[in-house]
């Protein structure tokens, strides 16, 4: 008995599977760049003008901004020069930020008399103001805790991990830039780059 041949799609499989290849190689090459092109959505301008998407950086002037406390109060951090100031960019459900909180609180009590300001920013893109404010009474939160309640500033500034903590200078110059959780040791030696000696 002979063999019935295969049916001729079957035999153009090899040529489909290296067509494939070829397609899915040139978007790999070409993706990106087509995918550059594309128009998005521009951020929120911030404040002090500069370009959105741009993490502040070590030695530059921190950008204005201001963002109202948990019970609405108005905080603008320019008003804030002259002392030292920790920006830290944390959300209920981050687990680093709930290990990072107390050192923070702690930093905050024992250098409060030495003009210290902190800032914790939330914002409602992944979270709500009622989990913010357990979780600041939680962790006894007595600083200012700020809601970002467009994105503007975390988004701005292009904080894409959870915490981020920004160490300024009574100048406003950015000291310190720190991303990820941070250890106790860590937390200290950044103190003193902005604490009055």
């Amino acid at each position: 008995m002979s063999e019935i041949p295969p049916p001729k799609w079957r035999r153009a499989l090899p040529l489909i599977a290296s067509l494939l290849a070829i397609v899915i190689g040139l978007m790999l090459v070409a993706g990106p760049s087509l995918l550059s092109s594309v128009p998005t959505a521009p951020k929120p301008a911030l404040q002090s003008g500069l370009s959105s998407g741009t993490m502040p950086k070590e030695g530059e002037v921190i950008p204005d901004f201001t963002l109202s406390t948990l019970d609405d109060r108005p905080v603008r951090l320019s008003d804030l020069r002259g002392s030292p100031v920790l920006i830290n960019f944390w959300a209920t459900w981050c687990g680093p930020c709930k290990q990072e909180m107390p050192l923070i609180v702690e930093q905050y009590n024992w250098n409060k008399g030495r003009g210290l300001r902190v800032l914790a920013i939330d914002t409602l893109a992944n979270d709500n103001v009622a989990d913010m404010r357990a979780f600041a009474k939680q962790f006894n939160m007595n600083f200012d805790v700020l809601v970002d309640k467009t994105d503007a500033v975390a988004g701005g500034w292009d904080v894409m991990g959870l915490p981020t903590t920004f160490f300024v200078k009574s100048d406003g110059t950015v000291a310190k830039v720190h991303v990820g959780q941070l250890t106790t040791d860590q937390l200290k030696e950044y103190m003193k780059l902005i604490l009055p000696n």
